[in-house]
């Protein structure tokens, strides 16, 4: 088994696919933890600060909207809705990464794989057997397998995240309703 990857690693656009790939890979999963872990505490954040509004006349200290309450002149429906909508710009911070990545990664794989097939076609002698091609082609197709394997969990957490966000802006959404009603 060892001889046939060393061969395909033999390839210098091979080796310069698959790291790319393991280096997306990498960062999809310190994206996708580093984002959920503090989107989440955000909400909570948030949630608790919802429930300090609803109980009470006086606007949460630990909310992200308080600072937009206390620099706006005027506190209106437009002085809440920029603050949400600075809350979703940095909440959405590291998404288009997973996107891109879910996107380019089976393309990426996709090259690794044709240009090991036409160095198995190239190595080819006049008479050939499927036995000789097969491995070859074989080993080729590891980069789309891995370009594949970069793009699922990209999307799969960029759709995880995007929920996240969803989660958040309907929390922020409902202290602004909450605070212009009283």
């Amino acid at each position: 088994m060892l001889p046939e990857i060393s061969k395909f690693l033999a390839n210098p656009i091979n080796i310069v696919v698959l790291g790319w790939l393991g280096i997306y890979l990498f960062f999809v999963f310190f994206v996708f933890f580093y984002k959920y872990f503090s989107i989440s505490s955000w909400i909570k954040k948030e949630e608790r600060a919802l429930e300090t509004l609803l109980t009470s006349n006086m606007f949460p200290i630990d909310s992200s909207m308080k600072p937009c309450i206390e620099k706006s002149t005027v506190i209106n429906k437009y002085s809440f809705d920029a603050c949400i909508q600075a809350a979703k710009k940095k909440a959405t911070n590291g998404l288009t990464f997973l996107s891109i990545v879910a996107s380019t990664s089976p393309f990426i794989g996709l090259f690794g794989t044709v240009v090991g097939i036409l160095t198995a076609f190239a190595g080819m002698q006049s008479v050939t057997t499927i036995n000789m091609i097969a491995p070859a082609i074989a080993d080729a197709l590891i980069a789309t397998a891995v370009g594949i394997l970069a793009a699922v969990p990209a999307y799969t957490f960029h759709q995880i995240l995007a929920k996240k966000v969803e989660d958040l802006l309907a929390t922020l959404k409902m202290q602004r309703d909450v605070y212009l009603s009283k």
